[in-house]
């Protein structure tokens, strides 16, 4: 259903982004992008909402890792069952035919936890879906890439949407 060779990001929720940079630069020699902290519409299984995101990736190449600080009462609250606080939140995989791929996951079975809200009531930009043993992978729109691949290495970040 996937390709494993789309695979292009792990995401980790951190209490202290600036912290968990330090870290994993210390650990992997990483830079990052500007923390980025925005404001946006979602969908989750218990209706619409706006959030307050912050997020970072780290620059130079795939495999990247991201950084997001927690957000109660959503996909990205800080992880605490079968992998604990700490660990890997999910993987991030382009998805070529993005709102059909986002589909055939929940009629297979893994439920979208969260999605950007367009008002289309779709999956649309990104899109998470939880696997039944509880762990997460997020589909990102594919016709993104060029955009944020740009912004990932130094670009600002794109006004078009909003994407982690």
């Amino acid at each position: 259903m996937l390709d494993v060779s789309d695979i292009y990001h792990t995401g980790f929720v951190v209490a202290d982004i600036e912290q968990a940079q330090a870290e994993f630069s210390a650990l992997f020699g990483v830079r990052w992008t500007q923390v980025e902290e925005r404001a946006m519409p979602v969908v989750t299984p218990e209706g619409t909402r706006e959030v307050r995101l912050r997020f970072a990736y780290s620059q130079g190449g795939e495999p990247r890792i991201e950084l997001l600080e927690p957000v109660t009462g959503t996909a990205w609250e800080t992880p605490q069952h079968s992998f604990g606080p700490g660990a890997a939140h999910h993987v991030g995989v382009w998805a070529p035919d993005f709102a059909a791929t986002s589909e055939r996951l929940v009629e297979a079975g893994f439920e979208r936890v969260l999605t950007f809200d367009d008002g289309s009531g779709r999956a649309s930009r990104f899109a998470y879906h939880r696997l039944p043993s509880g762990g997460i992978v997020e589909l990102i729109d594919v016709t993104r890439k060029a955009e944020l691949e740009a912004w990932f290495e130094g670009a600002a970040y794109p006004a078009a949407g909003t994407s982690t």
